[in-house]
């Protein structure tokens, strides 16, 4: 891995070589950016994180791990099925009401990956996101099923595309980039599985979204959701 600096539309943006689409921090009076913050998120594994909308159903825990790994987010869902949990921040400083380039990625595994529910990237602030979100656009894998799905998602339609088949416990690298023109672009694991264009119905131009992690457990078992890292920066300019 080699970083470069690049300016797009008159803003610094620090992003990797090779994978250009992939920005690591942007800088400039325009800049909206989250990163998932490993050092002091979750304070107490029973506690809702400062500064987060935590929604829950059932008895769930978020934790993080020790820093072997650089450190990591630990969802971990009640034993009845359809508990869980989800955080988004406070507030929506993402929009696609303009022409506004975008970067979302993250990398995560679950323990049991056709007996969750899962998803991760933008979403309006909503209490059930895997029960029915009208607005979003992100990586889902849904119970029952094994496969990831970039969705595009506008006042509850949405287009799906199948970009890759999840394994128990197999860390996948999930990106999508807006080039603030005409394409999204959903990458998984460095290769591009999916091109959307901006004109698509589904493309969800008319609500501020938040970032957003969730997870529901498709069964009478606990299970678990983690993620290594996860950022989302966009420069409205």
């Amino acid at each position: 891995m080699a970083v470069e600096t690049a300016t797009v539309r008159n803003h610094l943006v620090m992003r990797d070589k090779t994978k250009t689409w992939r920005w690591y921090d942007a800088f400039g009076p325009n800049v909206v950016k989250w990163e998932l913050d490993m050092v002091t998120l979750a304070q107490d594994a029973s506690a809702n994180p400062a500064g987060y909308t935590t929604t829950e159903v059932g008895t769930n825990t978020i934790a993080l791990s020790e820093s072997t790994d650089k450190g990591q987010l630990l969802l971990t869902s009640g034993g009845t099925e359809n508990n869980g949990i989800q955080i988004q921040p406070l507030g929506e400083a993402f929009s696609f009401a303009s022409r506004y380039p975008c970067y979302f990625g993250a990398r995560i595994a679950a323990n049991d990956v056709d007996q969750v529910d899962a998803f991760v990237g933008l979403a309006i602030t909503d209490t059930t996101m895997l029960a029915g979100c009208s607005d979003d656009i992100g990586f889902r894998t849904d119970d029952e099923s094994a496969a990831l799905q970039f969705i595009l998602e506008k006042d509850s339609n949405e287009t799906a595309n199948s970009v890759d088949t999840l394994t128990n416990d197999g860390w996948v690298t999930c990106e999508w980039y807006y080039d603030g023109a005409d394409y999204v672009y959903a990458y998984v694991d460095g290769t591009l599985q999916a091109t959307v264009a901006r004109s698509d119905a589904n493309f969800p131009n008319d609500e501020h979204l938040t970032p957003t992690i969730a997870l529901l457990t498709g069964e009478t078992t606990a299970n678990t959701l983690t993620v290594q890292w996860a950022r989302a920066i966009q420069i409205w300019e």
